[in-house]
Parts: structure tokens; sequence; C-alpha cells
């Protein structure tokens, strides 16, 4: 009785607010849900009802007018034998047993129970306002869980009974239960659901349910990004969304971000999404994995237009956690992992590259280098004086630890009038290359508080240090870490890596792993600090004034400590190879970004009328400096401070940039009864980056919907889709975020020296050609789409159809050689994407198992329309022509392997040395009879045309599984040949792909002979369609299995919930490409990346 009388008092601050709420309505005959679904719209409240309840109910005639909601419910309920409770925001609505003559099995029972419990999600966190129902033959009961998730239903007779237990977003709990004197408190624990229609979804500058959304956004939450061995939220999202495409081609600690693209790629410079974090333009890598809530991606111009100028590309809007009414809830998540790379080059034994040396001499009719003994010494290691090694270069670059641990803790709570979330993260990744390590310390606050019953205030407050470290190559002039890998790589296993006498084994690019000992390093420490703040002043009825102010410092301290190497003669000690000299190099980076802003929003329901109006301003600054400072011949490596390298060489570099952006953005939204939407926005941009003429641009925007499923004529089929929805969009963005800060202006350039009297002079000249006539770059997209929820919200889906049109794109076009300046940029480039787009999930359970399947899909079409006349732009293997994607490879058709010298004659004439059996044959597309520039073409996009994902999640009585898969189809990739191997001298080693070449005994089609570096068959010198394969692949990108504690283990020792559990990351990678060259790897570049990594992870998270 005392808890009945504990659980009322809970309950009695919430039911006087609800009471307190007054609702219009005017209907005659119509459905008690019709009702229910207009005070929800009014009121906020969930209703919690049986469907047989809804069914068997009397028409209700009801003409009030803003009558409180007391009255409303008692006129529409108490001649129904219907009762109401209204608990944690949610209206209980059941039979009135004090007007329904008792059964007699009831009235006999003399036995009455109580069943109580608590309702959480899988980590542990109570779910407050889930619904609880019971339901036996002859006697049902419900409520909704409290704020700490727990419920207690009394005087229940001893029986059978189903139990309901539902929220929205997610999946439905049934179970059978006994009801006696046995019966324990139950632990029920929800899984995500497919998002349902109605869920909120983060939009620009607020929230809407998602049935009433008419643009095309895609979103996720938490939930998709739980116990994943996350170091950014953008490589969370890969595969996770329709039409958004997450490349992610590195796995080195603090590289490893992916790359965004939202429906293609749009424009030929930057085609990188504008991001958005709680209301500031930001940058994903600032935010913690853990502190996100949700994740919107804008995908359409409706939705993203009121940006205006930087959403041509998408928009990606995060939101991060926020404090919730209730006790304080401390939450702690660690794990640890061990990296591993997903794919090697195959390099075979020393051996056999000095057997392929002799081949490929011979085949170009020179001596052989090694004899049969030197192959047997390469073979058996019989020679102990060094002089025949098998070096394994790569087992010697790849011994980093490749450990990784990641900790978080979040504390979050409040009353009703303040709500708080702090957090701390810490990140540690040590990669599997020696040296390379980045680290992460974040701190968020996140703080509202309603000051009075008109105005509430807030501040979120996020901070980000991160040290950064990487070896670096003593390569003149290309200082790096992708040098040393592609060094690695590249040289020759009968290369020593050291000699008996200490000295260092060398090739033509010196020794990967001296780089890598003697220490040179490249480190930058970042600081990172974003804050919002702002207030909610209800001036009056619906009308709200949102001032805000946004601020975001980034710092960026570098040192580059180049040292220099001196290899030797192993036999004399003679010097030989010098790499250097060493040089230091200081950098220091400052970016302050300010935006100031200002909205008022109004919202008002006049009966089946509801009208939304948004409108604002906002004052956007970004100021950038950078200084430098160079010096070389340093005494010697141990000496690393800029004050003790000599004067001579040094260099320094300073700069200062500003840039502003002035803006005035509106929307208005308007829909009748939730069936036919309405939404228009318009965004007017004034930029710094354009003459003042071309400054300011409008972007305006329009969309409808039609919910089919709200009309009367559709009720029949309410039971198998409960939710249809048609929606179409069209508007126009910008983007000026693509040629720097002043492509308008001539500017002028320090350093260029002059001659006066004979006398070098310094001086400063114009040395970039401006165009003051260059605008925005406009996106104009047209998309139509369908959402559908079926079988009561079990089975969802959503397709659309998209046309991207970008024009106005800015280029540089060749000029005449008397312009000495480099050329202009013109507004004169245009690309369409058009594409399909669709996602599913399915939720249900069998018994106590739940389980959600979910699935997504996008197909993209990318063309360049128009460069003005120019083209086609040639670089190395791609190019940029119209009718063309835009990343195409550009080479060769090969027609396969010649095999005999009559094929060779016959021909046409290829150049590249003398042709023979063994050799490409390439196709001579133009009939000229002989193969050169003319007759390449294009072979493919790097870019793919479709991309995919899909997830399984089942749990099961605390245990949990889920399995993600992405991937790609209709990609093409290029290799170079250093990831290949080539025949050659100390800079070339073979892979296992050679063992398949042609010889006069084995007339391969698969590899042709041996040459040394390739020459006409050659991937870099005669790019063709044989080096260029299919990327398409299918990846088990993460995999996981928990298991929570039982709740009587962990409340023994004072805790919530405890989960623990295991997770991989890239484990398993499917596809017909080399079997040593990841997928993803960048286009002609895979040489010199960062391999991909795989994480397996244990993990566990505590809820105090």
């Amino acid at each position: 009785m005392k808890l009945t009388v504990w659980l009322m008092a809970a309950a009695l601050p919430i039911s006087a607010k609800s009471f307190s709420q007054r609702v219009t309505i005017n209907k005659k005959n119509c459905k008690l849900e019709e009702v229910f679904e207009r005070i929800k719209q009014q009121t906020g409240l969930s209703f919690m009802v049986e469907k047989v309840l809804l069914d068997n109910a009397q028409p209700v005639t009801l003409h009030e007018e803003n009558a409180p909601l007391e009255k409303v419910l008692s006129e529409c309920l108490n001649f129904q034998q219907l009762s109401y409770q209204i608990t944690n925001q949610v209206i209980v609505v059941n039979r009135n047993t004090d007007k329904i003559t008792p059964v007699a099995s009831i009235a006999a029972a003399s036995l009455f129970f109580p069943v109580s419990g608590v309702v959480t999600d899988q980590k542990g966190t109570a779910l407050v306002g889930a619904s609880v129902l019971l339901k036996g033959k002859d006697f049902q009961k419900g409520m909704a869980a409290d704020a700490q998730g727990k419920f207690l239903l009394e005087k229940v007779p001893e029986g059978d009974y189903t139990i309901e237990v539902s929220l929205i977003g997610f999946g439905k709990y049934t179970a059978q239960l006994r009801v006696n004197g046995a019966t324990q408190p139950l632990e029920i624990r929800l899984s995500a659901a497919s998002q349902a229609l109605e869920e909120l979804v983060i939009v620009a500058y607020g929230k809407q349910k998602k049935t009433n959304l008419t643009g095309s956004i895609s979103a996720i939450t938490s939930r998709e990004l739980d116990n994943r061995p996350l170091t950014n939220v953008t490589n969370a999202l890969q595969g996770t969304m329709s039409g958004v495409t997450v490349m992610q081609s590195n796995g080195q600690p603090g590289k490893d971000e992916g790359t965004i693209k939202i429906r293609g790629i749009g424009t030929l410079s930057n085609s990188s999404p504008m991001i958005v974090v709680d209301g500031l333009i930001s940058s994903m890598s600032d935010v913690n994995p853990n502190d996100v809530e949700s994740v919107s991606v804008l995908k359409d111009a409706a939705s993203a237009a009121i940006y205006g100028s930087r959403a041509a590309n998408g928009v990606v809007l995060i939101t991060t956690k926020k404090g919730k009414k209730g006790k304080l809830q401390v939450r702690y998540d660690a794990y640890l992992g061990k990296q591993h790379a997903t794919r090697l080059p195959e390099f075979l034994p020393s051996w056999q590259q000095a057997a392929f040396y002799n081949e490929a001499l011979t085949n170009e009719g020179a001596p052989v280098k090694w004899t049969d003994k030197d192959i047997q010494q390469f073979r058996d290691g019989s020679d102990k004086t060094g002089a025949h090694p098998n070096t394994d270069w790569l087992d010697l670059l790849y011994r980093g630890s490749g450990i990784q641990h990641n900790h978080y803790v979040s504390l979050d709570g409040g009353d009703e009038k303040t709500q708080y979330m702090v957090s701390l993260g810490y990140l540690d990744q040590e990669g599997i290359i020696k040296g390379t390590n980045n680290k992460k310390f974040t701190a968020r606050v996140n703080i509202s508080s309603n000051i009075s019953k008109r105005a509430s205030v807030f501040a979120n407050i996020g901070y980000l240090y991160s040290p950064f470290n990487e070896p670096i190559s003593s390569y003149p002039g290309a200082s790096s870490l992708s040098l040393i890998t592609f060094v690695a790589n590249q040289i020759s296993n009968v290369v020593p890596y050291k000699f008996d006498n200490g000295y260092y084994g060398y090739g033509p690019n010196g020794n990967p792993i001296a780089s890598l000992e003697l220490g040179s390093f490249n480190r930058t420490q970042r600081y990172t600090l974003t804050g919002n703040a702002g207030a909610d002043i209800l001036l009056a009825k619906g009308l709200h004034f949102k001032p805000t102010f946004g601020y975001r410092l980034n710092i960026d301290q570098g040192e580059k400590f180049v040292k220099d190497i001196q290899f030797y003669d192993p036999n004399s000690g003679r010097p030989t190879k010098y790499q250097g000299p060493n040089n230091l190099t200081n950098s220091y980076d400052n970016t302050s970004y300010t935006n100031l802003q200002a909205i008022l929003e109004y919202n008002t329901h006049l009966g089946a009328h509801h009208l939304g109006l948004l409108g604002g301003g906002s004052q956007e600054s970004t100021t950038y400096r950078e200084n430098s400072m160079y010096r070389e011949n340093f005494l010697n490596n141990a000496i690393s401070q800029i004050n003790a390298g000599p004067t001579a060489g040094q260099t320094s570099k300073g700069l200062t940039n500003e840039v502003a952006l002035r803006s005035f953005f509106g929307r208005f939204n308007y829909d009748y009864d939730e069936k036919y939407l309405f939404e228009a926005s318009l965004r007017y941009d004034g930029s710094s980056r354009f003459a003042p003429s071309n400054q300011w641009g409008l972007f305006p925007s329009f969309s409808g919907g039609w919910n089919i499923a709200r009309e009367n004529f559709f009720e029949p089929l309410k039971d198998l889709v409960s939710d249809l929805k048609l929606r179409g969009t069209w508007g126009k963005l910008g983007n000026q975020n693509v040629v720097g800060n002043y492509p308008a202006i001539s500017t002028v350039s320090p350093q260029q020296d002059y001659s006066f009297n004979h006398i070098i002079a310094s001086g400063i000249a114009p040395i970039t050609g401006a165009n003051a006539d260059i605008t925005w770059e406009t996106t104009a997209t047209t998309d139509f789409g369908l959402d559908a929820s079926l079988l009561q919200h079990k089975l969802t889906f959503s397709g659309g159809y998209f046309i991207r049109n970008t024009t106005g794109i800015l280029l540089q076009l060749p000029i005449g050689a008397p312009y000495s300046l480099s050329a202009p940029y013109q507004n004169a480039g245009a690309v369409t994407n058009k594409g399909w787009e669709f996602s599913a999930g399915y939720n249900g359970h069998i018994h106590e198992v739940n389980y959600s399947i979910n699935a997504n899909a996008t197909f993209i079409n990318n063309r360049i329309t128009d460069l003005k006349g120019s083209g086609p732009y040639i670089s190395g293997g791609t190019f940029q022509q119209v009718g063309f994607p835009i990343y195409a490879f550009y080479g060769y058709v090969c027609e396969g392997i010649f095999q005999t010298a009559e094929e060779v004659a016959k021909h046409a004439k290829q150049t590249g040395g003398v042709i023979a059996p063994g050799d490409l044959m390439y196709k001579d597309l133009n009939h000229d009879g002989k193969i050169d520039g003319a007759d390449r073409t294009y072979l493919g996009s790097y870019f793919p045309k479709t991309t995919f994902g899909f997830n399984l999640h089942l749990d099961w009585k605390g245990v949990d599984f889920g399995a993600f898969f992405q991937g790609a189809l209709g990609v093409k990739n290029y290799v170079q040949s250093n990831m290949l191997g080539g025949v050659g001298a100390n800079s070339n080693k073979p892979t296992t792909a050679f063992l398949d070449r042609w010889t006069p005994e084995n007339h391969s089609t698969t590899f042709p002979r041996l040459w040394f570096s390739y020459k006409n068959n050659g991937p870099s010198n005669m790019p063709s369609s044989f080096w260029i394969r299919d990327a398409s692949y299918l990846r088990l990108k993460n995999l996981q299995l928990g298991y929570n504690l039982p709740k009587k283990w962990v409340h023994r020792i004072g805790l919530n919930n405890v989960k623990v559990y295991y997770s991989g990351q890239n484990l398993l990678t499917f596809s017909n490409f080399y079997k040593w060259v990841d997928p993803e790897a960048p286009q002609a570049e895979s040489g010199y990346s960062y391999p991909q990594v795989k994480i397996n992870t244990v993990g566990i998270n505590v809820l105090f």
C-alpha cells in the first residue's frame, strides 16, 4: 500500500500539469481513436489503450473550445464504461470495472497478487513512460512505467496472462505470465526498433515528427553506435543510411576518418557536406561518438535549403546527449582492442625474386645476373655473410602493438527546472606501425534550465585535446609516413635490412626501417573548444524568440623533425648514399569561428489546421592565422630546437585571412489534420568570398506530402498498412566554399624578387588571376519519395528517386600564352547525379527472442554535363570529360595477352620496346594501325554506383547479438605497380600475382611476361583495363555479442546494470579485387597508403 501511495505521489506533479492543459475539439459522431489523436496533437500526451476497446467504443460528439483536458476525457469515456489515468505523460485507458458486472470466475477468486517490475533498454537505462498492459481472459490492467522505469499492477487475480510492453522507438515485448504467490518482479528489456513514423527527427533549426516530414532525411540514434570501436562519428555512418556514401581508405590512428558523399559527387572541387553539431557549424572529428544522441542527414534541397550556400553537398546534423529529468545516473563504458591489417601484399621470397630477375633479363636479350648458386643461397640461407638475405620488409614495418583502448564516463540527471549532462572521454590508439599514435581527451557539458514559466536557457560546451604522432622518412623534400610504406612495398627482399657490422642496407630510395629507427617524426597537438549558448523566450502563445551565440576555436601546434641518414659501403665503410639535410619545422595554426543568430518561431493549431512559421538571421565570421618556421643543417640529430639551427637556409611564413557570411532565412509549415503537408523555405546569403555585385544568393525550396493512411477511405487497410505517405520536393542550394577565400580579387605574393640597377631586391607581385564575375555554384534538386509502415509498424519502408543538377561549377579553364598569371576561376562546369534510394526494416519476436532486420541501398548515376567546351582533362590514369563520371579511369582497352608472334605481327603497332608474345594487347579504337593516346577511353569509376548495408539484431534474456554488413557495387579500382610488385634492381619485388605469368611454357592469360619496370605492360606507363579491376565488396563491418548480468547480481554490489561484450570491426571482406589489396584503398595511391585495419575488442558498460 505504501508503494502504491508513493507511485501516485510521484505521478501527481505530472498529472496536475497534464490536467491544466486545454484542448479544442469540434467533432460529430467521430471515432474515439480520432479524438485521442487530436488530444495527442494538442497536448503532446500519449495514449495507451487496447485496440479492442477502441474498436468497440461508441461514436463521440464533442463541441469544446479551449476546454480543460479532464472535462474532455470525462465526456468521451464516462458513458462508455471506460476510465483513465495520467502517469508520466501517458493517458492509460482501461475498462471501468466499477460499471462492469463482475465475471463469476473473478468474483469467486479469493487470491489477488501484485505484478511489478522494471522496464529498461539494452544498456539498462530506465524507459520512462513505457506502456505495460496485462491481459487475461476476463481481466486486463495497464499503466505507464515511472521515472525509474518501474511499474506496479495491484490486485491481479491468480491466473494466466499475456504481458505486453511497448514504447515508441523500441520493439514490442510480449510474454506469457503465470500470476500467483510465486510471481517475482519482472526485468523487461526492450530492443531498438525501426524508426516509427511518430518519432521526432532533428531538422534544420528544430525537430519534426517523422510522419510530417516532406523532405528526404535519414537518421540514426546512439543505439546504432553503441559498443562499436569507433574513433570518429564519420565512420559510424558507413552503410547505415541510404543516399550516404562513406569511403574509409586509411587505418592510421588520427587519419582513419572516412570521406562523406551525399547523393553522389556534386562538384569538381570540395564536395564535403556541411556539419552542424548542436546547432553550431563544426567538424565531426571534434565529437566523441559516445556523446552522440542522434545523427540526421539532410539529403535534398527541401530539407537543406534553409542552410543556403553551404548545403549544396548535403547537411549532417549531430545532436549530443542532454540531461533528463530524474535522479543522477552515472555511466562508465570501456573497451580494449587489438588492430590487425585487413590485407597486405604477398611478396615472393628473395630466391624467386632473383630467378624472376634473370627471366626478365632473358626476355630483354641481356645476360642473367644471378647464378644457380646465388639462387640456392637465397633459398636456404646458407650464406652467413649476409650477402644473400631474404628480408621481410613488411614484417619489420608492421610491428606496432596495435592496441586501442577507450574510456568514457558520463553523468546526467536533473529536476523539473534544470537538466545536465557531463562527460569525459579518453581514447588511445597505437598503430600497427611502431611510432604511429593518436590520443583524444574529450570533455562535454550540456545544461538547460527553465528560469521562469516563459523562458529557458541552455549551454553546450565541448573540448578536445588530441596529440598525434607518426614516423616520417628522411627522403629529401618528401618526408612522410606514406613514403615509408611506399619504400617498404618497393624495396627488394634481396637487400639486407642491416649488415653484420651494423650498417643499414639500402635501395634507390633508402631504407624504410632506418627511418623508423632513427626517429624522424611529425607531431601535432590539436586543441578544440566549441560552445554555444542561447535562450528560448515565450513572447506570446505559440510565439518563441530564440537568440544563440556560438564559438569554435581550433589550435594546431606542429613539430616536424627530419633526421638525416648516411649510408655506407658494408665492406669498405666508405660513405655512399646520403639522405638529408636534417631539418625542423615548427608551425602554429589558429582558426576562430563565431556565429550570432536570432530566430522567431510561431506555431498554432486552428482546429485541424497546423501552421508553423520560422524566421531568423545570422552573422558568421571565420579568422585563420598561420605561422611557421624552418631551419636545416643542425649540428646533429639530437638537437631539435629551432633556435639551435643555423640561419642559413631558414624560412618563415605567416598569414591571416578572414571570411564572413551574413544570412536571412525563413520557413513555412502547414498541415491539415496531418494528412496534407506543405513546407517552403528561403535563405538569402551574402558571402565575402565574392565581389560586391555577386555576393548575395537566394535559395528557395518547396515540398509537399500526402499521408494517405490518414484518409477515411483507408481505414479498412489500417491493420495491414499503418502509415503511407507520398512526398515530393524541389529546391535550390548554393556552394561558396570551393576556391579559397578571395577568388574574385587579385592577391599578391611575397618573395617575388626583381632586379633593380643590377641588384636583386625582394618584392611582391600578383601570381594568380582573378575574376570579379564569379558567383555561387548552384544545385537544384528534385525528389520524389514514399514512406510506409505496415503490420502495425513492424515493417517500415522508405524509397525515393532524386535528380541533382549542379551548375556554375568553378573551374580554371586554359588561357592563351600571353596571360602570365595562373588562370582565374570561371563558373563553367556542370554535374548531374540521378538515383534511387531505399531502406526497410522489420521488428518481431519469436517467443522470448526479439529480433530486428534493417537494410538500405542507394543507386547513383553521376555525369559531368558541361565543361564550357573544354576538356578532357587528363591526369595519369584518370580524366574529366563531359558525359562521364567524376573520378573516371582513362586508359587503353586490353584485349588479352599476345600468345604468338603471328598475333603480334597482325596487330596494330604498339610502342614501349620490342613487342613479343606474352605482352599485353591493346585495342586500336580508332583503327589507324597504331596504339597511342587517341586509343584511350573511359574504363570505369572509383565512385560506387551502388552502396548498401544491412543489420541484424537479436536479444534473448539479457543476451544480445548483432551483425552489420556494408558494401559497394559497380566500383572500379586501379592499383599501382608497387602493390602488385615488379621485377627490377633493388627497388622492385614481385608478388604472388607473378606466379601465373606468361612464359613460353605457360601461355597464361592472367599475367604478362616479365619486363623490367613493366614497360609496355605497366599499370603506370600504359594504364589499361588489365590493371583496373572490379572493386565491389561486401564487408562484415561490425559483429557484437553481449551479455547483461542478472539484476539480482549487480544490485548486490550497488550497481544498476552491467553489460560485457565482444565487438569486432572489419572482420571479413568478400571481394574479387586483388586479395592483398583492400577494395577501399585509394585509387592510384595504394602503394603509399596505411592499410585498413580490423579490430577485435572486449568491453564493459556499467550503469551506477
